[in-house]
């Protein structure tokens, strides 16, 4: 299945500029069996638009939101299961969070960049979904903004990059694992930062991800005035597996202007870049992409694999059900008030999806958030 819709939207490298936003909370608990995560159950909650909100993740049944006014950020949790909503931490002087989490256990870690003077600093936040508390890690002032991470042999994998000496940029890894011991690792060789000589710094990464089995990594070449581009497969010791040239498929199907996001499940992996044309393609084989598609995203589940992957259509109720074992790509539509919203956002939790739905109509002030199983249908 290949589609293709054309068109220019504005880039989603940071997801507060998503205007949607409230402070009202209006609580409508659904069906039964709410104890167990498993059974078919449905929860919702309403909001109005008083801010900038940009939905985090979900764990379990709680969702961790932001609201965005000015330079100011403060950041909830909402359970479904008892419809509480607490404010968790407010950061005084916000500047961006992009769009990359992971979590270990019931914790997840994300990059904020804060105003410190005329300078940004990026901070390495913690939010604890079992104690309800947000805090600081780590921090650095690394040339990297709007950080990609992600978690590989119970650590925290963080992309970063730094000018050096000739003028030239250079990226890193840096590992943290739970009791927040650091480790910087360059993936040329695997050799340490010590014994680095510039001129043998021919790669640089644009992003990275994992399957928590293996990290991925997509690199260019720096000499390169062309996007040359390569997917590399790395092992927990960071000893390079395999490589891949996909320079070719970035050019056919016209990913380009940077990339967005970089995910890999099973033996696939997709690609999305700054003007939203999203690819998902099979690692073992070459052959057309599964799927090609604008204003498409993936539904990222750090609970574990399943059978199935999500992907979504903004602004439409379409929604991508990937079967991980066939390769087949199915729409599924969720009957929630299709008439009269689209879905603008789309969060995965173990048999759990979080739908956000906004209204058609410019009059209507409020969305709905909808936590489903992903067995559930609608009466």
């Amino acid at each position: 299945m290949i589609r293709k819709i054309k068109g220019f939207l504005l880039p989603f490298i940071i997801l507060f500029v998503l205007l949607l936003s409230g402070c009202n909370v209006q609580t409508d608990h659904g069906s039964s069996n709410k104890s167990a995560l498993n059974q078919a159950q449905a929860y919702s909650v309403t909001f109005d638009k008083s801010a900038l909100r940009t939905y985090i993740d979900i764990y379990e049944t709680k969702l961790l939101y932001m609201e965005l006014r000015d330079s100011t950020a403060d950041f909830f949790i909402y359970d479904f299961k008892g419809g509480s909503n607490k404010k968790i931490l407010t950061i005084d002087n916000f500047a961006l969070k992009g769009i990359s989490n992971t979590r270990l256990g019931d914790i997840l870690y994300f990059y904020v960049s804060e105003y410190q003077g005329g300078d940004l600093e990026n901070h390495l936040y913690a939010v604890n979904f079992t104690e309800d508390n947000m805090y600081v890690e780590t921090k650095n002032t690394y040339t990297q903004k709007l950080i990609p991470l992600t978690s590989l042999d119970e650590k925290v994998v963080s992309l970063q990059g730094n000018y050096i000496e000739n003028g030239a940029f250079q990226t890193f890894l840096e590992t943290f694992d739970r009791n927040m011991n650091t480790q910087q690792v360059h993936l040329i060789s695997g050799r340490k930062p010590q014994d680095l000589k510039e001129e043998n710094i021919s790669r640089q990464m644009i992003y990275i991800t994992s399957d928590e089995r293996y990290l991925y990594t997509l690199e260019k070449n720096n000499s390169d005035s062309d996007m040359n581009c390569f997917l590399v497969k790395y092992d927990k010791d960071f000893t390079l597996i395999s490589e891949m040239d996909i320079t070719d498929i970035l050019k056919k199907y016209d990913i380009s202007g940077g990339i967005g996001s970089f995910f890999v499940f099973g033996h696939y992996f997709g690609i999305t870049d700054y003007s939203n044309n999203t690819i998902v393609c099979d690692l073992d084989k070459d052959s057309p992409a599964l799927l090609y598609e604008n204003d498409v995203e993936y539904v990222r589940d750090f609970y574990g694999p399943g059978s199935y992957e999500f992907l979504f259509k903004r602004n439409t109720n379409e929604i991508y059900r990937f079967d991980t074992a066939s390769g087949k790509i199915q729409l599924q539509q969720f009957d929630l008030e299709n008439n009269t919203s689209n879905i603008r956002v789309m969060l995965s939790y173990g048999d759990n999806l979080l739908i956000v739905k906004q209204p058609k109509s410019d009059s209507d002030m409020n969305e709905k958030v909808y936590l489903i199983s992903k067995n559930y249908n609608a009466q």
